[in-house]
C-alpha cells in the first residue's frame, strides 16, 4: 500500500512539472523577428518583372538562431485574401500583383505566438519605369574633319541623335575655335543649327548635349571642320 502511494506522488510531481514547463513556455517573454524589406508605409518599385499584372519581391527580415522555420502571412489589402508562407531562411521570394496595397508579418512556424514580427504594409508598384538615356547626337553636316569652301561665310551645322524612349526634348549646341567649344545656344528644338558665321581659314569645332523628357542628357564628341 505504502508502495503504491509513493508511485502516485513521483506520477503527480512529474505530472505538475510538464505542466509547469508548459506554463513557464507560454508566459515565458517573447521574442520580436525585425523586419528589414519591404518597408513600412513605402511604396516598392524593386522586384523582378513577370508580367504586365505582376512582380517577384525579395522580403528580407533578421534572422534568429533558434527558429528552424520562417512562416510569412502576407494580405492582400484590396481583396483581404491572406496566404501563407515557408521559409527556412530570413528572406522569401513571393509574386506579387503590382499596383497593390499588401501588409506582411513573420512569425516562427513552431512558435507563432511567441516569436514573431510587427505587421507591416507596403504598396506594392512593381518595377520601376525604365528610361533610356538618348544615344550620343553624330554630326551629318558638316562631316566630322571636313573641309567647308573657303568662300563660305556662314555655315549650317546639322546632327543627328536617337533615344529608345523617343522622348528628346532638346539640345545644347557648343560652337568656337577653341577645341572645348563654349555654350552657343540652349534649348534647341530641332536637330539643326542654320546660318552660323564663319572665316576662311579657320578650324572650328562644336558637340551637342541631347536631353529627354525624364532629365537624362548624353554628349556628342566634339567635332571639327575647317573653312577652305
Amino acid at each position: 500500500m505504502r508502495k503504491v502511494a509513493s508511485l502516485m506522488m513521483i506520477a503527480l510531481f512529474l505530472g505538475n512539472c510538464s505542466a509547469d514547463s508548459d506554463l513557464a513556455e507560454i508566459l515565458g517573454p517573447s521574442i520580436s523577428i525585425n523586419l528589414t524589406f519591404p518597408e513600412n508605409l513605402s511604396e516598392c518599385t524593386e522586384g523582378t518583372l513577370v508580367s504586365e499584372t505582376e512582380s517577384e519581391l525579395t522580403f528580407l527580415w533578421e534572422g534568429i538562431d533558434r527558429v528552424q522555420t520562417y512562416k510569412m502571412t502576407l494580405t492582400n489589402l484590396n481583396t483581404s485574401n491572406i496566404q501563407e508562407f515557408e521559409s527556412d531562411e530570413p528572406q522569401l521570394n513571393v509574386i506579387l500583383k503590382r499596383a497593390t496595397p499588401y501588409s506582411w508579418s513573420i512569425s516562427s512556424a513552431s512558435s507563432p505566438n511567441k516569436i514573431r514580427s510587427e505587421t507591416w504594409s507596403f504598396y506594392n508598384e512593381g518595377p520601376g519605369s525604365e528610361s533610356f538615356v538618348p544615344s550620343p547626337a553624330t554630326a551629318i553636316s558638316p562631316a566630322n574633319g571636313a573641309s567647308i569652301s573657303a568662300t563660305a561665310t556662314t555655315v549650317n551645322l546639322r546632327w543627328n541623335a536617337e533615344d529608345r524612349d523617343d522622348d528628346i526634348v532638346g539640345y545644347d549646341l557648343y560652337f568656337g575655335e577653341d577645341n572645348d567649344p563654349a555654350l552657343f545656344e540652349s534649348d534647341l528644338e530641332n536637330d539643326q543649327f542654320l546660318g552660323i558665321p564663319v572665316v576662311a581659314g579657320i578650324t572650328y569645332y562644336w558637340k551637342v548635349v541631347t536631353k529627354d523628357s525624364q532629365g537624362n542628357e548624353s554628349v556628342s564628341p566634339i567635332f571639327s571642320f575647317t573653312v577652305g
